[in-house]
């Protein structure tokens, strides 16, 4: 096989079993349920260790090495949680193109949402506090506020529907919320100060838990 014809842009065309035989085709083992970016990324390199033994590679044929930026969609429904600081929580996602269009063209689709779940334990099942942040079928990233709730959290990206049970289209990998920071606090101090009795009275604290409760994006 012509070695030379493999680049990023040709293989990102081809379909995961057609990757899986182009890596038998070099002598590549490959497992199973390996991520397809990982076989493209097998492939590449056993495609440039044939080429170091050839006596004219692509650059000295005058051709251009292939400078093909990463493709805007793997065509993969997944969501990636990384913490950008111990407050801060950035979160990205991906829809399939198929599972896109059946949204899109669902009479009973309601809304796209990000399911933030907190846990005591990495292994819990059920969790014991929970809130949501609404974006769009267009969106594709999202900075999310993490309380300090509790030890651990998981986000899911979810579509509800109008009379339909909400259906869960990807989770996260398990986070553990970092402790003994100060900035953590500062989403929760205004509900522990301690307030005049009067303001007591007034319902001021149940106010408060309330906007925390619900815009808890906006203790930042």
């Amino acid at each position: 096989m012509d070695s030379t014809c493999i680049t990023r842009s040709y293989l990102e065309t081809l379909s995961t079993q057609e990757l899986l035989s182009l890596a038998d085709e070099y002598g590549i083992d490959i497992p199973e349920d390996l991520n397809r970016r990982f076989v493209i990324g097998e492939l590449l390199e056993a495609a440039e260790e044939m080429n170091d033994h050839q006596p004219e590679t692509m650059q000295e044929a005058g051709e251009l090495p292939d400078q093909t930026e990463l493709p805007a969609t793997y065509n993969e429904t997944t969501i990636t949680a990384v913490l950008r600081n111990p407050v801060w929580c950035y979160v990205y996602w991906d829809i399939r193109e198929a599972d896109r269009e059946s949204l899109s063209h669902s009479t009973s689709f309601a809304s796209l949402k990000l399911k933030i779940s907190f846990f005591p334990e990495a292994d819990a099942v059920k969790a014991t506090e929970s809130f949501e942040v609404s974006v769009s079928l267009t969106d594709k990233d999202q900075y999310v506020f993490i309380p300090n709730s509790e030890n651990y959290f998981r986000i899911d990206l979810v579509a509800e529907y109008k009379n339909q049970p909400a259906k869960l289209l990807a989770s996260s990998r398990v986070l553990t919320i970092p402790k003994g920071c100060a900035e953590l606090e500062m989403g929760t101090a205004a509900m522990e100060a301690e307030v005049p009795p009067v303001l007591k009275l007034s319902g001021f604290p149940e106010l408060i838990r309330s906007h925390y409760t619900n815009y808890r994006q906006s203790f930042s």
